[in-house]
């Protein structure tokens, strides 16, 4: 079973900034709130990222925010018109490093996005969870990126394949791929929804078709994330607003959950697998504490870390397999790192708090800045580049981080 972990906490007091430093890039005005930031992993598309927005219409957000957000836990309001928009970028690094919108597109609201961690059918693959509980799987076409080929980049274009209903009365809330570790052709793709169920689906060969293998009632009330064990993907992790986290083995009815977690004070909102370090689990809560799991003793988190401001999303590095990235909505977005987990508190490495509203969206660039594409200005060679996004300022920010 290997080493055995002890508990360990510690704390980052609100409003904290770290001092290693992060720098500033980029501001751009989303229009719609944004809530979500995705990188492409696919080689030769890592300049492209995508932002998701939710909008309610004719709502004054300040005043009454919709129930249905996350930073809301009750149930679902009257059900309201949801608008959405997918915004596409190319990562620039002519003049200065900068983000250049290449497409835009009307959707339903949108609460959560994933890249395919392989192609689908030779492209990019891009699953959307919207406001009218449907599943979309959408293709990034064109070439690939070749040192700022611009002729390259207007072929670009991110097309829906197909789209499946998930939920008739509700939201899809997020999603997963099954490909963390394991890359397929056919991958699964698990959804959790406002309902509080789970839903497996099957995506075809050619990602023209969804098929949906299996749903089951995951929570008592929202089921606000899921996660694949990327290192055994027939295990689905899920989080709802009843405050529980619960593992689950595909290959059953999932009638029971293998383990129910009540580690947790508020709904659990985000879960993360390590795709480099196996048995490696990161679960975050409206209680703003990360707790960080041995899979193979899911009783006890082995490290504890209080970051302030509930936990939305948490991203493990796509190299390091010691470093987490965390949106904490009331306090910002910081990175952490797990290196002396065993014998040592997890370390908060660095802080943004540029944000003027809710932390929701967060990713790393999988694309780093080479000394040949450097100019005069922009960012630093090698260092880490970050997207991010907030909410009611409608704000997503390009940054680095100068470890």
């Amino acid at each position: 079973m290997g080493k055995e972990w002890c508990v360990i906490s510690c704390c980052l007091p609100v409003g904290t900034r770290m001092s290693s430093s992060t720098h500033q890039l980029q501001v751009l005005d989303t229009e719609y709130s944004a809530d979500s930031v995705e990188w492409c992993p696919i080689s030769g598309y890592q300049d492209v990222m995508v932002c998701g927005t939710y909008q309610l219409a004719q709502q004054d957000f300040e005043s009454q925010p919709p129930s249905d957000t996350p930073d809301e836990s009750g149930t679902t309001a009257v059900p309201q018109t949801r608008l959405g928009r997918l915004l596409c970028y190319h990562l620039l690094t002519e003049d200065a490093v900068h983000l250049s919108e290449f497409q835009r597109t009307d959707l339903p609201a949108i609460l959560d996005m994933k890249w395919c961690h392989n192609s689908l059918n030779e492209y990019p693959g891009l699953g959307i969870a919207d406001a009218k509980g449907n599943l979309s799987v959408w293709a990034l076409q064109g070439r690939q990126d070749s040192e700022n080929d611009d002729a390259g980049r207007s072929c670009r274009s991110l097309t829906q394949q197909c789209e499946v209903q998930i939920v008739e009365e509700g939201l899809v809330l997020s999603l997963d791929w099954s490909t963390g570790r394991q890359q397929s052709s056919e991958p699964a793709v698990v959804t959790s929804d406002s309902q509080g169920q789970l839903t497996l689906c099957q995506i075809s060969p050619t990602a023209t078709g969804t098929n949906i293998v299996s749903q089951w009632k995951a929570h008592d009330f929202e089921a606000w994330i899921c996660a694949f064990n990327y290192w055994e993907p027939t295990i689905v992790y899920s989080g709802g607003d009843d405050c529980k986290l619960k593992g689950w083995d595909t290959r059953t009815p999932c009638t029971h959950p293998t383990f129910v977690s009540k580690a947790h004070d508020m709904g659990v909102v985000s879960i993360h697998s390590n795709c480099h370090q196996e048995h490696r689990l990161a679960t975050g809560s409206y209680d703003e504490h990360v707790l960080l799991w041995d899979t193979r003793n899911m009783r006890r988190a082995v490290a504890d870390v209080h970051v302030g401001g509930g936990v939305w999303r948490l991203k493990w590095h796509h190299l390091n397999k010691d470093l987490l990235l965390a949106a904490c909505m009331h306090n910002g977005f910081h990175i952490l790192d797990v290196s002396k987990l065993t014998d040592g508190n997890p370390t908060v490495v660095a802080s943004y708090m540029e944000h003027q509203s809710l932390a929701y969206g967060v990713d790393w660039c999988k694309q780093t800045i080479s000394s040949a594409q450097m100019t005069a200005s922009g960012a630093t060679q090698g260092k880490p580049l970050l997207a991010s996004c907030s909410f009611y300022d409608h704000s997503l920010q390009l940054w680095e981080w100068l470890s």
